[in-house]
């Protein structure tokens, strides 16, 4: 396609705003083609297929002919304009374009994100610490009872009815949020004393007497990690229905087979000593990483692209999986969801932009043998047939994703490789923190 006109102007070092005119020869040989195919297939009642007069098609499919012919120019020409300037865009462009007229050139903007030019520097003489996180006794045994809870069994309690502090209470109750609807929930169960459930409500559990009505209101700090809670006060109508025991199994060798995956509760301690040692060092991998990123960054210095961050805060958003109500309050939840987000969006963004340049120059290139390599380990982690996840990136878009992300490790470890690690010991939370 020849174009009439291109002009690059320079918003920003990662963004600019191309003016595109395709010319009038070009315009009006799409409509005639256009018009020409519609001509072709449509049946209108008094004219013979294939007959009908270009005023009465232009009469009544005109603007939908129209649409579908800029449509397509735009399409067209915008790819042939970054082309030919040598654009490296990133996201989708912003088009401003009016509607075509016959016989006139087309005009239009688009406003698109770039690819930054990162200069590499200097990526050796990289000094971190990487912590050691000590797998205690005690970590060992708080696994254990995490493990014995799991599996408790509830025994109604029938020599007496108040509540005391590790009892399972069963209770109905009615939730009033300020400014929405009642929302109820029954049988609902909360263990007295325990810290699970909003600290003044199951707190205040402890005494009552089953049969009891309790009214609570109980005020959410504004950094609540709910945000649909955070800062506002929540009202609490509670019907005291059941108190329940709970029991645990015993702590021997048959919970161990039952439960553990091991022959004896020797062997079962053995084991979680063993994953918990395998969680320390992959926190302590994490941080050195995180420690070698950091540096980098702070080495090279450039802008990112708000498209690129705008659709990593939105992924961010969706592996959270949260739900958001429709209506004005939702948009607002989004928003504000958005900009918590989007530090991390715009750090990974960068993080990621950083390792492409380093590979582009230390010579980091990833062959299709290895992706289809790791396509198999994927499967083979993720339990499925070879088949069906190369069928899945078999998308150019998909195994492209997956090419970059190889990349982006190998660079990642080439660095480490480098870099200067010391030993430090750590806090003594693995199984916490785990």
């Amino acid at each position: 396609m020849q174009l009439e006109r291109v002009v690059v102007e320079t918003l920003s070092p990662v963004r600019k705003r191309v003016q595109v005119e395709v010319p009038a020869s070009e315009v009006q040989g799409e409509l005639d083609r256009a018009f020409a195919t519609v001509g072709r297939d449509a049946r209108i009642r008094g004219f013979r297929q294939g007959r009908v007069p270009r005023a009465v098609l232009e009469r009544m499919f005109g603007d939908q002919v129209r649409r579908e012919v800029l449509a397509r120019l735009v399409e067209h020409s915008f790819h042939h304009a970054i082309e030919a300037e040598r654009l490296d865009v990133v996201g989708a462009p912003e088009i401003d374009a009016d509607g075509i007229t016959p016989g006139e050139s087309l005009k239009y903007s688009a406003t698109v994100d770039i690819r930054p030019s990162i200069q590499v520097g200097d990526t050796s003489g990289i000094e971190v610490t990487r912590p050691i996180f000590e797998v205690t006794d005690a970590d060992v045994e708080q696994v254990l009872g995490s493990m014995r809870e799991s599996v408790a069994q509830l025994r109604p309690i029938e020599d007496r009815f108040v509540v005391e502090s590790g009892d399972v209470v069963a209770i109905n109750v009615a939730t009033l949020l300020e400014g929405n609807q009642s929302q109820r929930r029954e049988g609902a169960l909360v263990e007295a004393g325990s810290g699970s459930f909003p600290l003044a409500l199951e707190s205040q559990l402890v005494g009552q007497s089953k049969g009891a009505h309790v009214n609570l209101e109980v005020p959410y700090p504004a950094d609540y990690g709910n945000t649909a809670l955070a800062g506002k006060a929540v009202r609490f109508d509670v019907e005291v229905v059941d108190l329940k025991r709970k029991e645990l199994p015993p702590l021997d060798d048959d919970f161990a087979r039952d439960h553990g995956r091991a022959e004896s509760l020797a062997d079962l301690r053995a084991q979680i000593r063993a994953d918990l040692e395998a969680q320390a060092s992959s926190r302590a991998d994490a941080a050195v990483q995180d420690a070698v990123l950091e540096q980098l960054i702070a080495r090279h210095g450039f802008d990112v692209p708000p498209s690129l961050v705008d659709r990593r805060s939105d992924a961010l958003l969706s592996a959270y999986d949260v739900r958001i109500p429709e209506g004005p309050d939702g948009a607002r939840l989004l928003e504000r969801l958005r900009a918590d987000v989007r530090p991390r969006a715009e750090r990974d963004v960068r993080v990621d932009l950083l390792l492409d340049a380093i590979a582009a120059v230390r010579g980091v290139t990833i062959d299709d043998t290895a992706v289809d390599a790791e396509i198999d380990t994927l499967a083979q982690r993720q339990q499925q047939a070879p088949e069906r996840i190369r069928a899945f990136y078999e998308r150019p878009e998909a195994r492209n994703a997956l090419r970059n992300r190889i990349g982006r490790e190998r660079t990642l470890s080439l660095v480490l490789s480098e870099a200067k690690v010391t030993p430090q010991v750590g806090p003594k939370d693995v199984a916490r923190a785990s």
